[in-house]
């Protein structure tokens, strides 16, 4: 049975230029004040040295707000090819620059280059707490998820009572069998870890439950009744989020509660479920003069 691999103190110098790939899965898991992990998807991150990393921002959201209140964060860059393989750090929050040189490399980006609405204007600088060697994400592991999922038990982590807590996108996004999902938690350092799980799927809307098929002592680690956020996109970048309480392991198959949905596309970036801004239908309109 694999043992996750030991954190080192940096990343590895062979590891640094991993980062610098602009065709990558990026994100940011910042801590938020209810202390759920927050996932963010900023391809704009890279390691300058085994001991910094910075990444950039173009829009002012719930991580960079996060990220000032509470330093600790997790990051972890996958490749978008297979064979997929992935990088995992844990950084503190150091400083914020608004130096144009600073962003410069971010804004000769592909995405970014001849983009006039979209410019990198901030960059945050992170040092390095812990940071562990690049992994292999196995194919076999994917197809094992996929067949763990089909199999005559699929229906464990049910409750028999569906809840809509999942809209239609959403649900379509944890229902895919080979999107790329990605679960983070606090570990007992107080930093997030996030942890690629692309067996993870919705139940009745308003549940994520995965089997251990792929990195099951990673996800062995997640302490029950833990804070948890699951993180799941399509290979158009559509993507959504949830929160909740982690219930444990129930048969082999780890269970999620649902108690949080956000969005961060548009047009409606914010929280989905529960929808605190409940806004008033418009029946009336004013007549133009």
């Amino acid at each position: 049975m694999k043992q996750t691999p030991k954190w080192n103190d940096e990343i590895h110098s062979d590891d640094v230029t991993f980062t610098h790939t602009e065709i990558m899965a990026k994100f940011i898991a910042t801590i938020d004040p209810d202390g759920y992990p927050h996932l963010t998807f900023i391809t704009s991150t890279k390691a300058i040295s085994p001991k910094i990393v910075k990444w950039g921002a173009f829009t002012y959201g719930n991580s960079k707000r996060n990220v000032k209140k509470n330093p600790k964060q997790g990051i972890l860059c996958m490749s978008a090819a297979m064979p997929f393989q992935f990088l995992q750090i844990k950084a503190d929050f150091d400083y914020l620059s608004m130096d144009g040189s600073d962003a410069a490399d971010f804004n000769q980006m592909s995405m970014f280059r001849y983009n006039t609405y979209m410019r990198i204007d901030r960059i945050f600088f992170n040092t390095v707490y812990r940071a562990r060697r690049i992994r292999d994400i196995s194919l076999l592991g994917i197809v094992g998820g996929i067949l763990a999922n089909l199999n005559p038990f699929r229906n464990r982590g049910k409750t028999g009572v569906p809840e809509n807590r999942l809209e239609s996108v959403g649900n379509r996004l944890f229902q895919g069998m080979v999107f790329p999902k990605f679960i983070s938690y606090i570990d007992s350092d107080g930093y997030p870890i996030i942890i690629p799980c692309f067996q993870a799927r919705s139940v009745e809307r308003k549940r994520i439950v995965f089997p251990l098929s792929q990195f099951k002592q990673d996800l062995l680690q997640i302490p029950e009744g833990a804070k948890v956020s699951v993180f799941a996109m399509d290979f158009e970048t559509v993507n959504q989020m949830v929160q909740g309480k982690y219930l444990g392991i129930d048969h082999k198959l780890g269970i999620i509660d649902i108690e949080r949905v956000y969005n961060s596309m548009p047009p409606k970036i914010g929280e989905l479920y529960p929808n605190k801004a409940k806004k008033q239908k418009i029946s009336e309109f004013p007549q133009l003069i």
